[in-house]
């Protein structure tokens, strides 16, 4: 009986705590913004771009300090503006997938084939690109794409 206490003790206790009624509210709220600004990215952009929030790389959420939708969200606007040129519209479509990850070692964006990967982190808020300096999620997007 001892092994198997000191066993269960070893458990995490947020592996075995089910979600808090702010963190699915949370979740609900950040997944029905993505589905719209995922629409109005392909009708601005004639793209079929999926995008997903990575919910496994939120170890600690807490959703009255994320500030993930924000960021996520402002990627998705971004996208959007990007496609008022040709080029612009010709970058964006050759993304079939978005990911907005936590991430607490950079904000910022990684392209992994067709995937556009947005890093977030709750403490280091500054995007960052292949260069140093200053970064906006225009500037970070058009560097990529």
């Amino acid at each position: 009986m001892k092994m198997i206490v000191c066993l269960f003790a070893l458990i995490p206790l947020s592996a075995m705590a089910d979600e808090t009624i702010a963190q699915k509210e949370a979740w609900a709220s950040y997944d029905k913004m993505l589905e719209e600004k995922v629409a109005k990215v392909n009708s601005a952009c004639g793209s079929k771009l999926t995008a997903a929030f990575d919910k496994a790389s939120y170890t600690a959420f807490d959703p009255m300090h994320d500030r993930s939708q924000a960021a996520c969200r402002d990627v998705m606007n971004t996208l959007v503006a990007v496609c008022a040129s040709p080029a612009g519209k010709e970058g964006v479509q050759k993304v079939a997938k978005v990911t907005c990850r936590s991430n607490e070692a950079r904000t910022g964006l990684v392209r992994s084939g067709s995937e556009l990967i947005v890093d977030i982190s709750q403490t280091k808020t500054a995007i960052v690109g292949k260069e140093k300096g200053s970064y906006s999620w225009q500037s970070a997007i058009k560097e990529l794409l």
